[in-house]
């Protein structure tokens, strides 16, 4: 489809399932879990192990063919994740020891956290060979296609360029890219807006959200939709 041609009701109801398979099946899965938690594709917004924890207001979109996965190795790791995280299509975190991410976060699509190697170099019958705590401080950026490894710390507001592989911590406030990543720029550690921002706006987030859904959708009618599923045009 070209354009989102669904009728703004079709969008309210779309999102009400969604928020009652977040609260039926998701929640039920997490040690805990902050207000907010939002998910664009439930179904596919996977859970594996206990001792997994999600802050305020997390944001997820999870497809089909590139599902979101949360996974902690026979109850030997953890996974926390802070307030105000996007996780986007693709992510997958694995633990057999500890997985810190800080709040305001975001993973874009495809890209990993994981802290074990999951076999020995020589001796590879065993998962989930050596483990080292992650650590994404406040503000960390993971590009497209990212990997972070075990062992590794990032700093504070630090990106991380797409497809990079990151062996190795970071410090603060910087760009890194590569394999395995390195700084290649500074960032000036007072210009910064971080995703909280959404939430300290006068009007609250879910209804400036909704209110821009109305605006996009509002005028969308049922028939010019299932005319479109049935015939789609390059008009529509």
């Amino acid at each position: 489809m070209r354009r989102d041609l669904r009728p703004y009701r079709l969008h309210r109801f779309q999102s009400l399932v969604a928020s009652w398979w977040v609260d039926h099946f998701i929640k039920p899965q997490l040690d805990a879990c902050g207000e907010g938690l939002q998910v664009i594709g439930p179904r596919h917004f996977h859970i594996s192990g206990p001792n997994i924890k999600i802050g305020r207001h997390l944001h997820a979109m999870a497809l089909t063919e590139a599902p979101v996965r949360l996974s902690v190795f026979e109850s030997m790791g953890e996974i926390t994740i802070g307030d105000f995280t996007l996780l986007n299509p693709g992510v997958r975190i694995t633990s057999a020891r500890a997985i810190k991410v800080g709040k305001n976060c975001m993973l874009a699509m495809n890209s990993s956290i994981s802290d074990a190697d999951w076999h020995d170099v020589q001796h590879r019958i065993f998962a989930p060979g050596r483990a080292s705590e992650v650590v994404l401080e406040d503000n960390v950026w993971l590009g497209e296609g990212a990997r972070v490894l075990k062992g590794v710390t990032i700093g504070e507001n630090t990106i991380v360029g797409a497809g990079s592989v990151v062996a190795s911590s970071l410090p603060a406030d910087v760009i890194a890219a590569g394999n395995p990543a390195r700084v290649i720029k500074s960032l000036d550690s007072k210009e910064r807006t971080v995703r909280e921002a959404l939430f300290g706006m006068e009007v609250p987030y879910q209804q400036f959200a909704d209110e821009l859904m109305r605006q996009r959708l509002g005028r969308n009618t049922w028939r010019r939709w299932v005319l479109n599923l049935l015939f789609p045009s390059q008009r529509d």
